[in-house]
């Protein structure tokens, strides 16, 4: 949740089935290859076959450090080895330390620009706001911009606010009082322009790379409604409900529209979107017109559905080939995974978040562990710093588990809901390995279920 300007909120209402499953994303590719068995248990695929989208993800040189608009910074080639991004750094006191540590920071403070691009100068850095409520990164009261409640907006902009279908309680989102605006009000976006976006891309506090969006939500979760015109009259736009296109086409309007206006800026920026489509329509056109308008794709809900529990079977597939497919229309896609607030993130917990990021990893890819909302702090984790080098190739299914062959070992899980006895003879010569802890693995082990193993050979 909201619980200041510059956080993420989750999102535990949403079915994870739903919003893993797009099937055709705007490059017009399938998600699914002909090959995907129905579960990972069932139909073994030989050694060789790869479980990826039918359009093979680019591997040349030309497809790295890829740069979508003239005069903003190429993304970081994240091939080798584990990528991490920051998300926030309202705890963070010397970012030219930590700068090296990542390749992007999700919501950086402005005044920590100067160090992080000392620390790490192909660093990315993105400014934060939300899509339509009143929050962002400068709400600075001594730059006259500060967060405003709903007596005062219904006084300045009464016509700007957005209720509920009771045409009397503001469609908050969350639980915060941040004051909802009807997004389809041209002079709402000039605000936000203004307010936001222009001090973003201004050289008064330092070069930013994009604009990362909160709460890109294709579903109306949030009952929004409509609002009073200046005279006080009633003017519905959207149903209230869930599922609902005319909320769905607002969205991507606003999408477009603010992309166009980010790319046309004197000092560029992209637009990243925490993005979420939720009990939206699996594969309707707004979702892909969506995707369509954004450079790179932000997920909270991870391998770990936003710390609930670790996806499995088809579940985990699905997020899998989600993460490659966005990657495939050269488009970074950053990985949040979430375990319980207030429990300890285990060697396990880690490995099977990292072991699931380094199935998925095609150039583009990076990837954020914490606790539930645990954000705006660094993280040092052993798995971070591991050599397992390069992808050899795209993952295959062997022994009813996964894997993937890297230059410097192994990567293996098992998402089904049963243990699995491996042999690696059939996968590899090597006949020891190493894990992320520096402890021996054999030749032979058990996975247990929704398990995974980093078996490094160096």
């Amino acid at each position: 949740m909201l619980t200041n300007q510059r956080h993420i909120s989750t999102k535990h209402s949403y079915s994870l089935l739903t919003t893993l499953l797009i099937l055709v994303l705007t490059s017009g590719c399938s998600l699914f290859g002909d090959n995907t068995p129905t579960t990972p248990a069932s139909t073994p695929i030989p050694k060789g076959t790869p479980i990826s989208i039918n359009v093979p993800v680019c591997h040349l040189s030309a497809c790295t450090n890829f740069a979508p608009v003239t005069g903003v910074r190429p993304f970081n080639d994240t091939w080798q080895n584990v990528h991490t991004f920051l998300t926030f750094d309202y705890n963070v006191t010397s970012p030219a330390t930590v700068a090296k540590n990542y390749d992007f920071v999700w919501g950086a403070d402005p005044n920590h620009i100067y160090g992080y691009r000392l620390g790490n100068p192909n660093i990315m850095l993105s400014y934060y706001m939300a899509m339509n409520v009143d929050g962002g990164t400068f709400t600075d009261t001594d730059l006259g911009r500060k967060r405003r409640g709903i007596a005062e907006w219904k006084v300045m902009h009464p016509d700007w606010v957005l209720y509920k279908c009771d045409r009397t309680t503001p469609a908050y989102e969350y639980s915060t009082s941040s004051v909802p605006f009807d997004l389809t009000n041209p002079a709402v976006f000039d605000w936000q322009m203004q307010t936001y976006i222009q001090y973003a891309s201004s050289s008064y506090y330092g070069k930013y790379d994009a604009l990362a969006v909160d709460n890109v939500n294709m579903e109306n979760m949030f009952g929004a409604c409509g609002h009073y015109d200046a005279n006080g009259q009633w003017v519905q736009l959207f149903s209230g409900d869930n599922v609902d296109p005319k909320w769905e086409q607002a969205v991507v309007n606003w999408l477009t529209k603010v992309q166009a206006a980010l790319h046309a800026l004197p000092n560029p920026l992209l637009l990243f979107a925490n993005f979420s489509i939720g009990a939206a329509h699996l594969n309707n056109p707004f979702t892909q017109q969506a995707l369509a308008h954004v450079d790179g794709v932000l997920d909270e809900s991870g391998f770990t559905h936003y710390g609930e529990y670790r996806l499995s079977d088809d579940q985990w597939l699905q997020m899998v080939q989600y993460v490659q497919n966005i990657q495939q229309q050269n488009k970074p896609f950053f990985l949040i995974n979430e375990f319980k607030s207030g429990s300890t993130i285990t060697n396990d917990d880690r490995e099977w978040v990292t072991a699931s990021y380094l199935m998925c990893n095609q150039h583009l890819a990076q990837v954020y562990i914490a606790n539930i909302q645990g954000y705006g702090s660094t993280y040092s984790y052993p798995e971070y710093n591991i050599q397992i080098g390069n992808p050899k190739g795209d993952m295959y299914q062997v022994q009813n588990v996964y894997w993937r062959d890297f230059t410097n070992g192994e990567v293996v899980v098992n998402p089904t809901s049963n243990p699995m006895s491996i042999n690696t003879a059939s996968i590899t010569s090597a006949t020891s390995f190493t894990d992320p802890y520096g402890q021996h693995v054999g030749q032979t082990f058990t996975l247990s279920a929704h398990s995974a193993k980093i078996l490094m050979t160096h």
